[in-house]
């Protein structure tokens, strides 16, 4: 059998570790880390080697060669242009003659690769992929299989509304030759994204072999560290002291440790280290060779490679320093810190945790670093959540931290593209508009400006002007000390999971381009928007009908623009506004004198919506209404709903000949479904998100119908909801998806996984949903009757819990 690496990687995620090496080159334990995989190949009698090159190739041929110190033969597939995982690996199509096996040249495992084989074999499986169960599968591709452990779906680097098990692909895979022909030659083809899809569409026989062996991604920083402690400790299985005995030091030869230095297990010692006085290396730390500690500093559970100087009483705690690197005396580093090669870092210097200082920087004394390299300050891993980017202004969303977003925003977008920035008018996010203004400028985008506004303006701007995308800053509904600020593309609609990681990467790594003086645009103001919006909505409205009616209306908003907008709106169309606080409108619609109640959110949005009784519309009740208002309107020829919306709307869709399109439950999946090839989307899509205009559309309902809301309302078909979210640790989830769909398809059960699991029963259904921002699974469930919806959600809820203490 032969085996192919696949060695091309840049490692962009583990940088600045990999600024000027390869991801294969990375050394784990004073070894470049894809020498682990060639040994597990040699030790299971695979010698002929294909490795494929693309990231500074001529580094990992400098060092291997031609693969006979390891007792092996290589032979190397240079690609000109990255050509994916399966691209790079057709290069060598000649060469794989034979079944053989793919393995990554950045991954750690001791898998027994006889018994996959061998179970590739029994099963005359044409791709077998070694799977993995882990905790939090988010960033790895999952994979489902059957009882038989056939392959039934892939879902690559899913979101946790997406994960249906926590079995995740391993990147180690044995695939017959014949695969190869699934495509061409020089075309980028991915293993996990194209042809392992391909396959399974095919019919052809593809199955994954679980193992509980040992097997880690070196991905980012943190799982290098990992990767390092888990080899130390012993339960990776790989060798890595001669012995190979668990809390044992390693101390290689020619080095010079004074008598009183203190060296603690496990932990690994290069050659040629100098180890002065009263110098304290802890457990889980490695030193490559070369190295020079000086009197008094203390290591605990670090990385450090080679040609590096640690400077007297210097303390570092769980960080990664690359090669050549001078620390001075009394500098502290902190968890989870990387210091590029060759930086230079002066006396009583303090680098903060996670903090990341690429190549040749110089710290002058005394400073704390609280940034990665010189931009702007920590940060929490993920920067997206449900409502865009969040957080407290001057705090953790300051000048330095949305300038860096707006260069990262813009690099993801490229030089030339045109944006509009907007704010709610609010001095803090008015700050922030600016902060961001001046990062997409350093990037070469073309900016725009507009100030007291909402979402949906910001969108019809986008749209109106054919403009590249958007930001919009507003308030937190219930804190004015946080804002959110909100991302839309080209179409006015939130920017995809995968355009938000993407971001994210640019951020964290600070891999954005800064554009020369000569090639910068200027901020141009745009003027009287709100009065296009404004009479765009009446475009939309029949203003004779409703302003027949005289309506009286109740209205609370936080900020004075967003009710005099309404108000502008309303006016117009002959109503009477009442501005009260929110607490009020219920007792203040008892009276019979206003046809409705409305809180209005900052951006614009979202609404809490009352009847002339008093009753609150709950969100389920008020999804049924927008929908009720655009069938009858004709607004659109297909209708668009969350997959958690009552399935009466789709009874309705029937009346009105309106097909019904299933979203995922995000308002992204949902806009993005909306403005899929139906033209006549538009009124439509301002119907769901724009909470002034779906004012304007229930007066208009409520006047042709000649009824009250409340009496719509009660001639809407009965349905009964509940909403429950369950605590969940992040890494129980994937259990409990799995378990779950195992559970059903063991009873036969009719289940759904278009996303979470959705179990339909006799008289309703259940929706089990991982929350994608917090430690919850989410259960929706309908029924025919208020107490079997509670049966259901109870059953749920007790079955979540039983599979947490498993």
């Amino acid at each position: 059998m032969k085996a192919i690496i696949m060695a091309g990687g840049e490692g962009s995620r583990l940088r600045p570790l990999t600024c000027d090496i390869p991801k294969p080159m990375v050394p784990v334990i004073n070894r470049p880390v894809m020498e682990y995989s060639v040994e597990l190949l040699r030790k299971y009698g695979i010698e002929n080697i294909g490795i494929t090159l693309q990231y500074l190739p001529q580094k990992i041929q400098d060092y291997f060669l031609n693969g006979a110190k390891w007792g092996v033969n290589f032979e190397y597939f240079i690609e000109e242009t990255p050509l994916g995982t399966a691209g790079s690996v057709k290069n060598a199509q000649d060469f794989l003659d034979e079944t053989f096996i793919v393995i990554s040249g950045d991954g750690l495992t001791n898998i027994n690769l006889k018994k996959a084989i061998d179970f590739h074999k029994k099963n005359n499986s044409i791709a077998t992929l070694i799977l993995k169960r882990v905790e939090v599968p988010l960033e790895y591709g999952v994979v489902v299989t059957d009882n038989d452990s056939r392959i039934t779906r892939f879902l690559e680097k899913p979101n946790w509304s997406q994960v249906f098990s926590d079995t995740v692909n391993t990147g180690i895979y044995i695939l017959e030759p014949e695969v190869l022909n699934y495509f061409k030659s020089d075309e980028k083809f991915d293993f996990s994204q194209d042809l392992f899809p391909m396959l399974l569409e095919d019919g052809r026989p593809m199955y994954g072999y679980i193992t509980d062996e040992y097997w880690c991604d070196i991905g980012n920083p943190n799982s290098y560290l990992t990767a390092h402690y888990d080899i130390l400790d012993g339960v990776s299985g790989i060798q890595w002291n001669k012995n190979d005995q668990k809390g044992k030091k390693h101390i290689g030869s020619n080095n010079e440790i004074d008598p009183s230095a203190v060296i603690e297990g496990p932990c690994y010692i290069g050659d040629y280290n100098y180890i002065g006085k009263d110098v304290y290396i802890g457990p889980y730390t490695v030193l490559g060779d070369y190295n020079t500690l000086n009197k008094g500093c203390s290591i605990k559970k670090s990385i450090i490679w080679s040609y590096s100087n640690i400077g007297k009483n210097s303390a570092i705690r769980g960080a990664s320093i690359c090669e050549k690197v001078n620390i001075g005396d009394g500098v502290s580093i902190y968890e989870g810190a990387v210091i590029g090669k060759e930086c230079n870092i002066n006396n009583k210097v303090t680098i903060a945790p996670g903090i990341k200082i690429w190549p040749n920087k110089n710290v002058q004394e005394n400073v704390v670093v609280n940034s990665n390299v010189v931009w702007g300050s920590s940060v929490d891993k993920s920067l997206f959540g449900k409502n865009g980017v969040t957080g407290a202004v001057n705090t953790n969303l300051n000048t330095q931290f949305v300038t860096r977003l707006g260069a990262s925003f813009g690099a993801y977008l490229k030089p030339g593209k045109r944006v509009v920035v907007s704010s709610d008018g609010s001095n803090a996010n008015d700050m922030l508009q600016y902060g961001i203004t001046a990062g997409l400028l350093s990037s070469g985008i073309e900016v725009y400006l507009l100030k007291n506004v909402t979402l949906p303006v910001l969108r019809y701007v986008v749209r109106r002007f054919e403009l590249d995308g958007g930001a919009h800053i507003f308030s937190a509904i219930d804190n004015p000390a946080y804002s959110n600020i909100a991302f839309i593309d080209s179409q006015g609609i939130y920017l995809p999971p995968s355009a938000e990681r993407k971001i994210e990467n640019l951020f964290f790594r600070g891999d954005f381009p800064i554009q020369p003086w000569n090639r910068l645009h200027k901020a141009t103001t745009l003027s009287d928007i709100n009065l296009f919006y404004i009479r765009d909505i009446l475009d939309n409205s029949d203003v004779s009908a409703i302003a027949e009616k005289n309506f009286r209306i109740l209205l609370s908003t936080e900020t004075d623009f967003i009710f005099s907008m309404a108000n502008k709106v309303l006016t117009e169309l002959n109503c009477t506004i009442q501005k009260c606080q929110r607490q009020d409108i219920p007792k203040m619609l008892k009276n019979g004198e206003y046809a409705m109640g409305a809180i209005l959110d900052n951006g614009g949005e979202d609404i809490e919506l009352y009847d002339d009784k008093g009753v609150k519309l709950k969100n389920e009740m008020l999804l049924v209404l927008k929908s009720f208002i655009c069938l009858k309107s004709g607004a659109t020829s297909t209708i668009v709903l969350p997959y958690n919306a009552p399935t009466i709307i789709d009874d309705m869709a029937k009346d009105y000949r309106v097909d019904v399109i299933r979203a995922k439950v995000t308002r992204q999946s949902v806009m993005e479904e909306m403005v899929k090839g139906d033209q006549k989307c538009n009124k439509a899509f301002s119907l769901y998100f724009d909470n002034i205009f779906l004012i304007s559309q229930c007066l208009e309902i409520m006047a042709k119908e000649n009824k009250r809301l409340s009496d719509i309302l009660e001639n809407m078909p009965k349905f009964y909801m509940m909403e429950k979210a369950i605590e969940c640790p992040w890494t129980e989830k994937g259990k409990v998806m799995r378990t779950l769909i195992e559970e059903q398809t063991k009873n036969n059960s009719d289940m759904e996984l278009f996303e979470g699991v959705k179990v339909n029963h006799k008289g309703g259904w259940a929706l089990v949903l991982p929350d994608s921002d917090e430690a919850v699974c989410k259960i929706y469930t309908q029924a025919f009757s208020e107490e079997y919806a509670k049966e259901l959600t109870d059953f749920y809820e007790k079955k979540i819990n039983q599979i947490k203490s498993q």
